[in-house]
C-alpha cells in the first residue's frame, strides 16, 4: 500500500543508508570478490557494519586505511584471489 501510495504521488522511498556507506553488493564489487566473503568479514567484525534493528542489508563503512588492508589481503590471499568474478584487482 505504501509502495502504491508513493508511486501514484511521485514521492521517493527514504533511504537511511549514509552517503559514505556501502552496501555488502557494492563492498564485493569494488574489491573483486564474492559478497560472501563480505559477509563473513562483517561476522568476524573485519569491517565495521550496521543493520537496523537487526533487520534489513548491512551498510558498511571503510576508511582508506582500511580499504587499502583490504585490497592488500584480496592481492595476496591464495584463496580470495581466485574469486574475482567482478573485476581483476
Amino acid at each position: 500500500m505504501v509502495k502504491w501510495i508513493r508511486y501514484r504521488y511521485g514521492i521517493a522511498a527514504t533511504s537511511l543508508k549514509r552517503p559514505d556507506e556501502l552496501t555488502v553488493q557494492q563492498l564485493a564489487h569494488r574489491l573483486g570478490i564474492s559478497p560472501h566473503v563480505v559477509y563473513y568479514w562483517i561476522e568476524r567484525q573485519v569491517v565495521h557494519a550496521r543493520k537496523l534493528d537487526g533487520r534489513g542489508p548491512w551498510w558498511i563503512t571503510l576508511d582508506p586505511v582500511k580499504e587499502q588492508q583490504l585490497r592488500d589481503w584480496v592481492r595476496t590471499s591464495g584463496h580470495l584471489r581466485g574469486q574475482h568474478s567482478y573485476t581483476q584487482l
